[in-house]
């Protein structure tokens, strides 16, 4: 059995908003959304609107909940990917400086850095607060290191 639907159908200024919208380009999740709200005022419910825009159920009861939480706003929301990231700009770029510096340089006793060597410095010197060897390397990797014998050692 459908669970029921208690959000609000678009109002008429709304609807013709969302029909402005739907005549631009959109991206795929965008245009859903937008169906889904012309479907819901047209007196749809969730299941059969689901049916139609091939969607699952849960997308488009999620689609109405955006609406009836921020109404039109939810066709512009950027929609969040992944994990926030935990390094910043300032943390990328001080990793590939230090990487393209020889340790003996810094006073270390070693002439190459290694990954598992400059985790250890960077966690001792607090760049980071935390970092795994693989994504140090990819981190170097995106960086265009030319520390080829960190990104090679893993």
């Amino acid at each position: 059995m459908a669970r029921p639907l208690t959000a609000r159908a678009p109002t008429a200024q709304q609807l013709r908003r969302i029909h402005r919208c739907l005549e631009g380009p959109l991206q795929p999740w965008q245009r859903r959304r937008a169906e889904a709200l012309l479907l819901l005022a047209a007196g749809h419910s969730a299941t059969f609107i689901a049916g139609l825009l091939a969607a699952h159920v849960n997308t488009v009861y999620a689609d109405l909940r955006a609406f009836a939480r921020s109404g039109l706003r939810c066709l512009q929301a950027t929609r969040r990917r992944g994990a926030p990231p935990r390094l910043t700009l300032a943390q990328f770029k001080a990793i590939w400086r230090l990487a393209e510096r020889p340790p003996l340089a810094l006073g270390l006793p070693f002439a190459r850095w290694s990954l598992a060597k400059l985790r250890a410095y960077l966690i001792r010197k607090r760049l980071v607060k935390a970092i795994s060897r693989e994504h140090l390397r990819r981190v170097l990797k995106k960086g265009g290191s030319t520390c080829a014998a960190c990104v090679a050692n893993s």
